[in-house]
């Protein structure tokens, strides 16, 4: 599933080609439509959006919200192989084609188009997801921050400074316990970082996933912290993580998948050469993968 450097990717450069176009129509597979949340329906939705301009694309946790002239917003949650593109496909024997060579039309995992927004500057927005998990949700503005996928989620890594990231797990009366890696993958602690992230953030900061939160002290969870930062903001500007079906807008590949120093990288010595060796255990029925050496349980 995207995280949140795949979705941020996405949403920078969306909002690049997207704000001031106007949305004109919207195809969606008439036998296995993407699916549609909070009741709503395809005809209700090319109702809404025809000739509305697009005012904003923005992120919450791993969503993408696109705010478009008047009281509703779409809403997108790309699940496990969803993404966004953004091109021009022509429909050749019941199947969606890309008109220029490129990754576009050359990469396998963007060939699933399940819906096609069509755009004022000839453009389209597609949405390729293989597996057919993702989501559609026309929402009122007003009522945005009261979808279940958003209302109780916790802040964005990114925005916050270290003291509020410490009272997360350290506020009056009250300790967050649990296994760190899990605590970081929590949505609801904190918002966007998932499995490839944290092990790549306990890497940085040196603790082993099992370490326990009640036992990290206040130095312990800056380490943390500026690793969370330092990982995220790589992660982006290397335009995320395409280890399976993950594309960037223009059908590319990110490549931090080529930077990981522990996700997926069991069986190899650990890269800072202290004679560790990354391993994989289970967690939480998710693979978590440390140094054998640097990174300390607590």
């Amino acid at each position: 599933m995207p995280e949140l450097p795949e979705v941020e990717t996405t949403v920078r450069d969306l909002r690049k080609k997207l704000v001031g176009l106007r949305f004109k129509d919207v195809w969606t597979d008439p036998a296995k439509p993407t699916h549609i949340g909070r009741g709503a329906s395809w005809p209700l939705i090319k109702k809404v959006i025809k000739n509305k301009k697009i005012l904003d694309v923005k992120r919450r946790a791993k969503f993408i919200i696109i705010d478009i002239e008047g009281k509703y917003s779409i809403f997108i949650h790309q699940k496990i192989s969803g993404h966004l593109l953004y091109g021009t496909w022509n429909m050749e024997h019941g199947i969606w084609k890309a008109n220029k060579s490129g990754p576009l039309k050359s990469e396998r995992e963007n060939g699933y188009i399940r819906t096609i927004w069509k755009l004022s500057n000839g453009y389209q927005l597609a949405f390729s997801d293989l597996r057919r998990f993702g989501k559609v949700v026309l929402v009122k503005d007003d009522n945005l921050s009261e979808l279940p996928e958003i209302k109780k989620l916790g802040p964005e890594p990114l925005e916050i400074k270290f003291e509020k990231f410490k009272e997360l797990f350290k506020s009056a009366g009250w300790q967050k316990r649990g296994r760190i890696k899990q605590v970081l993958m929590d949505p609801f602690f904190i918002a966007g970082i998932g499995n490839i992230y944290s092990d790549e953030i306990l890497w940085d900061s040196g603790f082993h996933p099992l370490s326990r939160t009640e036992n990290l002290s206040d130095g312990d969870l800056k380490k943390i912290y500026n690793a969370t930062v330092r990982i995220l903001k790589k992660a982006i500007k290397l335009g995320g993580s395409s280890v399976e079906d993950y594309r960037m807008s223009s059908g590319e590949k990110g490549e931090y998948q080529n930077q990981t120093k522990a996700y997926q990288r069991d069986g190899e010595r650990c890269a800072r050469k202290d004679g560790g060796v990354i391993k994989r255990i289970k967690l939480g029925g998710r693979s978590a993968h440390f140094c054998s050496v640097h990174q300390k349980l607590k």
